[in-house]
């Protein structure tokens, strides 16, 4: 299985010792590649890569990595393309809930509305792929509640501790910005994430 934008290889690990499979993950921050390479982690593979590694793979885990590979839903193709026939592509993305405000999208770094879709957009796309959807799940308010403030905290965390750092302030920027996003009308409401299998035919 290949994991893209894999980090730490976290998910690889977790799924390489349920099911005793081999993986590969890439990832462009090298310092998360070589934290995840001295965790214990049998039949695991990670590398520092801008591009994934030639397949076809049986599995293809992209979990809030399209990015990597030309973002929504450009990545879709490309996903197919790692997998064989038959083959598997576990999509975490994130979709709108509701239409986003000009507030909002300012608020999540000057993002575009056509950066995502729905969540029947989501499918759509995963179709016009040549992907079949075989299960999702999305996130409930409570994964997203959590999600957002741990961010929020833990760049408030870093910065406290690192005053000296340039990194600090842009921590300290992107954790304002959150708190602005959140605090706005529907700010809670607007983005979701879904979890989604696919299966090429």
């Amino acid at each position: 299985m290949l994991d893209v934008g894999c980090g730490s290889g976290e998910a690889l690990r977790r799924i390489a010792a349920s099911w005793k499979v081999r993986g590969i993950g890439y990832d462009l921050d090298a310092e998360l590649i070589e934290r995840g390479r001295r965790l214990p982690a049998a039949g695991v593979e990670l590398e520092v890569a801008a591009e994934p590694p030639d397949g076809p793979f049986d599995l293809a885990l992209c979990l809030a990595s399209s990015h990597a590979l030309g973002g929504f839903p450009e990545a879709l193709a490309r996903l197919y393309e790692l997998v064989g026939p038959g083959g598997q592509v576990l999509l975490g993305e994130g979709y709108w809930r509701r239409a986003p405000s000009a507030e909002y999208l300012e608020a999540l770094g000057d993002a575009s509305e056509d950066e995502l879709a729905g969540y029947g957009g989501l499918l759509e796309a995963a179709e016009g792929a040549g992907l079949v959807p075989l299960w999702s799940c999305v996130a409930s308010e409570r994964d997203w509640d959590r999600y957002e403030w741990t961010l929020v905290s833990n760049c408030e965390r870093w910065a406290a501790g690192h005053t000296d750092d340039p990194a600090a302030e842009t921590l300290r920027a992107r954790a304002a910005a959150a708190r602005r996003r959140l605090a706005l009308p529907g700010g809670r409401e607007t983005l979701g994430f879904a979890l989604l299998l696919l299966r090429r035919e």
